[in-house]
């Protein structure tokens, strides 16, 4: 199943850790820690979600490499959050997001794959996961598209790290780096960890950015197979 037309998928929900940003305040959108410059026709699914400071979530930029300028605007006209989301949990950590208008794709702007249900993926598997601004917890912005390879963390392992903070469900997928540490940080709520061209994880929450001790915990997109599609029809009522 890809992303088709005018749909976008999108998550994003824990406030804990990141939001989506207003105009005003794109800067502290999207974090990646110890990244390398990517251009976007190498990621051609990132896309930047926006807001206005007092309309809530407002429109898509597409087809850019740079946090400040170019791609393309879409307006979002339908937001559908997981009936069973837990802001005390993050448990179901998931929306989908429906453009007013048809998204054209070209070479910066393409579909990706989501994970079907039967998806597997073995620990220690790479991934990518990309997005714009800081590079470091509260650390300075960057001006351009950034990217990290991310290793799948085993889950017994990841339910551990977090044993005594909270709870890591089979809805969630755990994936960090070392040497040096790289990872999603504060701001980057919705972006994808991608492998084997599949939309497997969309970056939900962790204790800190890049902490070797605590990997970065996804929301695992293949848990959620039946609910996309259910939610992909009601884009086009």
């Amino acid at each position: 199943m890809k992303l088709l037309l005018q749909i976008l998928f999108v998550v994003g929900l824990s406030f804990t850790t990141s939001s989506p940003v207003s105009d005003e305040a794109a800067e502290t959108s999207a974090r990646i820690v110890n990244g390398y410059e990517v251009d976007i026709t190498e990621v051609p699914y990132q896309v930047s979600l926006r807001r206005r400071a007092t309309a809530g979530w407002a429109h898509i930029l597409v087809g850019t490499t740079s946090r400040v300028s170019g791609g393309k605007s879409h307006d979002i006209s339908k937001i559908f959050i997981h009936e069973l989301y837990c802001p005390s949990t993050l448990t179901n950590d998931i929306a989908l997001l429906g453009t007013a208008k048809k998204i054209s794709f070209s070479q910066s702007v393409l579909p990706i794959t989501f994970a079907p249900s039967d998806f597997k993926i073995p620990d220690g598997a790479e991934a990518i996961v990309s997005g714009f601004g800081t590079t470091s917890y509260e650390g300075p912005t960057s001006s351009v598209l950034l990217a990290a390879r991310v290793q799948i963390v085993n889950q017994d392992l990841c339910l551990r790290a977090y044993l005594r903070m909270a709870t890591i469900t089979p809805e969630m997928i755990c994936a960090g780096a070392t040497n040096p540490a790289r990872d999603a940080c504060q701001g980057d709520s919705g972006g994808p960890l991608v492998t084997n061209n599949h939309l497997v994880g969309i970056v939900s929450w962790g204790e800190g950015c890049a902490n070797s001790e605590y990997p970065g915990v996804y929301t695992r997109v293949s848990e959620y197979s039946d609910w996309i599609g259910d939610k992909i029809g009601y884009v086009f009522d």
